[in-house]
């Protein structure tokens, strides 16, 4: 099979997930990482053989644990697919999945005050001091990720009914549907000032085209923060606002089984690293 036929079962397979209602960010990865694995890869598909798919890994040596499981899970939602659909004859994923890196990854420990610097620096008044739309729209979209520790995907899916203002609290649209309830009051303030000045309080919140459908993208997202984080000097990745969120859980008071559970987290070792 040539590669340009893998590249068209690739664009089927990333077309299905899309359809399944995988995030955008997700489909990111998945598209760079096996474009990654067929540019590389030195024999045909329906060939591959564990050996070529441990000369591969081992190809990523020089990567993070992180991106190293990120490629191995593309790798295998791929492949597990391709058999399904009777691409491939055989899955060699299969004999190579529980020899995946442990990840020992701790978050790095990050202090409130220099994200709320990176956050403050957005200037909801421009200098006739009117309001920028696009400046509150992104304060409250990063204020609302380190109240209520929102991956991207999650905040960039909220629609206005997913927050009940007197309670402080959001409707998470994940699997499974969680709750979350806000540290302050800020991201309330900000998102009543900001309904009152788009004059639409329905559907999504954080609209990136014409349409009522279409969400900002995490790339649009990303480009913002990091250029707040280049004006203010501090180097925090978007993750880290989750990271923030699950440590001042810990320091209130609450334990492993309630942060696991207010994160998403589907497995409990995913938690146990904020603990360390």
């Amino acid at each position: 099979m040539s590669k340009e036929k893998v590249r068209k079962i690739l664009e089927n397979f990333l077309s299905e997930m899309a359809n399944a209602k995988k995030s955008r960010h997700t489909i990111v990865n998945y598209r760079s990482d096996l474009v990654h694995f067929i540019d590389n890869c030195s024999c045909s598909i329906e060939s591959l053989t564990v050996e070529t798919l441990r000369s591969h890994l081992d190809g990523l040596r020089s990567k993070s644990p992180t991106t190293k499981a990120r490629h191995m899970s593309s790798l295998k939602s791929f492949l597990n697919w391709c058999y399904r659909k009777d691409y491939i004859p055989s899955n060699p994923i299969l004999k190579i999945d529980n020899e995946k890196p442990v990840i020992t990854h701790i978050p790095k420990r990050i202090e409130g005050n220099s994200i709320e610097k990176v956050i403050h620096s957005i200037e909801i008044l421009d200098k006739h001091g009117s309001i920028n739309i696009n400046n509150l729209k992104y304060r409250l979209l990063f204020t609302l990720m380190t109240e209520a520790g929102l991956k991207v995907s999650e905040a960039l899916h909220l629609n206005f009914e997913d927050i009940e203002s007197e309670t402080r609290t959001l409707l998470i649209n994940s699997t499974p549907k969680r709750r979350v309830t806000l540290f302050s009051s800020d991201s309330v303030k900000l998102l009543e000032l900001y309904k009152n000045k788009i004059g639409i309080s329905t559907g999504l919140i954080f609209k990136g085209g014409e349409t009522d459908s279409k969400s900002l993208s995490y790339q649009a997202v990303n480009r913002f923060w990091r250029k707040c984080c280049q004006k203010t000097g501090k180097n925090i990745t978007l993750q880290q606002l989750r990271d923030y969120y699950a440590r001042e859980l810990i320091r209130k008071g609450f334990n492993i089984d309630v942060v696991s559970k207010i994160l998403g987290h589907k497995k409990i070792q995913t938690t146990v690293k904020y603990f360390q």
